[in-house]
Formats: C-alpha cells, structure tokens, sequence
C-alpha cells in the first residue's frame, strides 16, 4: 500500500466514525486498526507485532499502544459495521442505475471435516449447514449481496446458514436498491414472489435470468412473471453486467479472506464478514479519489 493511502482512510474514518463515550482506545482508532488488518491481512493475535515491525503506519495511526487481540476482538463486536458501510457509500460516486443481488458460501469448517461430522451429527456451528452454489455442496454460512453494478460497490449484506434459499432472504436486499434503475439476479430468484414485490415496492426493473428447470406454461405463468420474462429477453445485453458482482464474490474470497472463516465460540459472522466488506469498500472510494480503475484492488492488499 502506498504511503498516501493510509492517511486517507484515517481522516474518512476521522469524520464518519463517532464516539458514544469516552474510551482508553476510541471506535476510530479502532475501526482504524480492524481495516488496515484487514487489508494487509493480519490476524488480531498478531496485530501487536505487526505494528511493532511497521512503525510508519503505527505513527501515521498517532498511538502509542496497540490494543491486545482480546480487546480488538470483543471492540469489534460493538461496531455497527453496516453503518460504517453507509457512510463510505454516500461518499462513493454511484449513478445508481445497474444494480445486482447474488450470494456466495463462506465456509466454517474443511468439507472433510464436515462430512465426517455429518455422520455423527455432532457439527460446532449450529448455524452452519450444506448449500448448493456454483461451486457445488458447501458447508457454512451464506452471505447474500446487494451490489452497486457501476461502481462495483457493496451496498448492503446479510448472513444466513448456507441452506436458506436465495429468494427467501433477498427481499430486505432488494429494499436497499429501490431508487436503482435496474435489479440483475439469476435464475435462483426467477419467482413470481419475487417480481410482483419489485414492481409494487421499487424503481427498478427486474432483469432476472428465467430458470427453465421450472418449465415456462403460458397458461400457468403469473402475470409478473410473464412480464419479467419478457424484460430478460429484452434485456438480454445488459444481463451480462451481472458478472460484475461474481468478480466481487472472487476478490473477497480469494483476496480478502472470505472464501473460508472458521468457526470459533463467539465469533459474529456479520461482523467477520462485515469488516471485509467495509475493507472492501474503503478501496473502491481510494480508486476514486485517486481517480484509479475501479478494479485495481492487488497493490493495495498486501
């Protein structure tokens, strides 16, 4: 990471994170410490000796001593990391004209290890459980995105266990993209539920891609559905931005982290995941400040 990128992060962090009393480390400085160990990806455990061995950073932070992982890890419990994500979103440029929902698996345990338990019924995490995605039978929570397409910024998450359906949890989602012009999801949301609540509740409309495993009889088909069929054939060109939010899914997976998040006693999924989103994010403003491709995310994630 460049020198003049941390000094950025801190001072958004400086102006959109507030204190709700006094405290030996404040919400800032810690919100400060979580992000930058995230993107650099640090464990908690080891946050001390790394600023020890990264003396600029820790002097461009202003503290002297760095909270122990037990302090860290308990600190960021008490953030409201949705609202930090808010707040980098009013400052992200969007046009809010394409927008998606999709999700991905975070994985709690080895597949391995989770077959084995499976047999003897004995899983730790009792919110964990198999689901299906593009990637075959997972084990572990999901995680469900609502994404702005133009920016490539994430707008709002939740996290579920893995077996809950796509359309069963996408409704709040769709609630945070109501202004978008447009709303691409993929065949596991091609439901007339799902439509007839875009129509009646949002802006948008609904490009979603049809899943012919259903069968298409005219004479069944729902009057929203068969209009947002029609849409998906009209449509068919802008459906392809879609892609843009499984790109995201590869970089927080694969770069930031999220692809495997082991379960441990009072680990908070929302907030494992919701400080990755947010480190994310904190990227996505970075190249638009420095006027970067929206894109160029490895040379700041060390």
């Amino acid at each position: 990471m460049e020198p003049n990128h941390i000094p950025l992060i801190i001072e958004f962090i400086d102006n959109n994170v507030f204190e709700d009393r006094k405290r030996k480390y404040s919400n800032a400085l810690i919100v400060k410490i979580l992000l930058i160990l995230q993107i650099y990806g640090i464990s908690y455990r080891s946050a001390e000796s790394f600023f020890r061995n990264h003396p600029d950073i820790k002097n461009v932070l202003g503290v002297g001593e760095i909270p122990n992982f037990r302090t860290l890890s308990r600190r960021a419990r008490m953030i409201d990391w949705h609202k930090i994500n808010n707040e980098i979103l009013q400052s992200i440029n969007t046009y809010k004209e394409n927008s998606a929902i999709d999700s991905f698996i975070v994985r709690t345990c080895k597949s391995s290890t989770a077959s084995r338990r499976k047999n003897y019924g004995n899983y730790k995490d009792p919110l964990s459980s198999w689901g299906f995605s593009t990637k075959g039978w997972q084990y572990g929570r999901k995680i469900s995105v609502s994404f702005d397409i133009d920016s490539s910024a994430i707008v709002e998450w939740n996290v579920t266990t893995a077996s809950l359906h796509d359309k069963n949890i996408s409704f709040p989602l769709i609630n945070t993209l109501k202004d978008y012009s447009y709303l691409l999801m993929d065949a596991a949301y091609d439901s007339s539920d799902i439509y007839e609540y875009v129509f009646e509740n949002t802006n948008c409309i609904p490009i979603i891609d049809t899943n012919r495993r259903r069968g298409i009889i005219e004479s069944r088909l729902s009057d929203a559905r068969r209009r947002g069929i029609e849409i998906r054939k009209e449509e068919a060109s802008r459906y392809s931005l879609r892609w843009e939010i499984e790109r995201t899914f590869a970089i927080l997976e694969d770069i930031l982290g999220c692809e495997y998040i082991w379960f441990v006693r009072n680990r908070n999924y929302d907030v494992s995941v919701g400080m990755k989103i947010v480190a994310y994010n904190i990227i996505i403003l970075l190249n638009q400040i420095l006027d970067r491709p929206k894109r160029k995310i490895m040379d700041l994630v060390v």
